[in-house]
């Protein structure tokens, strides 16, 4: 079981001390990486003895570990204080299966109490890499802090990145809010084009994932910065650019090189995967908005 559906299950169980600590592990993590029972008595605003009480509840239910001297919060702890703020804001119901699972973040469907459904993106960056980079490391605070910072500000990027492309084309999945290392948004069916699904048609398609791509750039003043056939999701018809954490504003000095690079990623894959010939040269023009259309 993963650490999100563990938190999900958790959800219910945690009592208003345990969250008020929660809350005081959050708080002291940006700064010191740890707290100790004072500090945490302190920022929680309780007597001591509850706040040990709570700490032991949270330590038993995998909500928090013992770091050195002090206590931190886990994986399981964040994804659970997320959850909590979106049950709080009656925005999911329930927790549906993982949709997708990556390197960097993991996709679970998530339910309205109406039946609505999205797709709720955990970012998990350093699940595996940070593992080893500890091992190198004498200051586990400081690895805790980047473990949150990492997730907290690749959520934000992400949020950020779809508020500003919202509205402008289907292509774009509407985002709702974010909380964490989290970001709730439409949930859209399709598979990533490095499965290499069948295309109605393939030059269309490609010519779409451009025409979205200019869109980002020349009206919402974006370059993913990532974009290849592993972002990319299509029913065979429609397509849908995700993931935008790495997004840059074209103001950017490295800009111009980051879209050259999405521009060509995308090129050779539709040629060697679907036969679609078309210059990198004349998409790049396209996608900056230099070339009208594409022969």
């Amino acid at each position: 079981m993963s650490t999100t559906e563990r938190a999900a299950r958790a959800l219910k169980t945690v009592k208003d001390e345990e969250w008020r600590t929660l809350a005081g592990l959050e708080r002291t993590a940006s700064g010191y990486g740890t707290a100790d029972l004072g500090r945490l008595s302190r920022t929680a605003k309780l007597p001591i003895e509850r706040v040990r009480f709570a700490v032991g509840e949270l330590l038993r239910k995998g909500l928090a570990q013992k770091k050195g001297s002090g206590y931190s919060l886990t994986q399981q702890g964040v994804e659970l204080m997320a959850l909590k703020d979106y049950v709080k804001k009656d925005l999911i119901f329930a927790l549906g299966p993982i949709i997708a699972k990556g390197k960097e973040s993991d996709v679970y469907e998530a339910v309205t109490e109406e039946g609505t459904k999205y797709a709720l993106k955990f970012y998990k960056i350093g699940r595996t890499s940070f593992t080893k980079v500890r091992r190198k490391r004498l200051n586990e605070s400081a690895d805790i802090r980047s473990w949150m910072t990492s997730n907290y500000e690749a959520a934000k990027r992400e949020y950020d990145a779809l508020r500003k492309l919202r509205g402008l084309s289907p292509a774009f999945p509407e985002v709702v809010t974010h909380s964490r290392n989290s970001v709730l948004s439409e949930q859209v069916s399709g598979v990533r084009l490095m499965q290499r699904p069948e295309l109605v048609d393939p030059r269309s398609a490609f010519v779409s994932v451009l025409g979205a791509m200019r869109l980002a750039y020349v009206q919402a003043g974006l370059v993913n910065a990532d974009l290849s056939e592993y972002n990319v999701l299509t029913n065979g018809e429609s397509i849908w650019l995700i993931d935008w954490p790495q997004a840059v504003p074209a103001s950017h000095p490295n800009a111009d090189d980051l879209l050259r690079h999405d521009v060509e990623a995308l090129t050779t894959f539709f040629r060697r995967a679907y036969g679609v010939d078309v210059s990198a040269g004349d998409a790049y023009l396209f996608v900056r908005g230099r070339l009208p259309k594409l022969e």
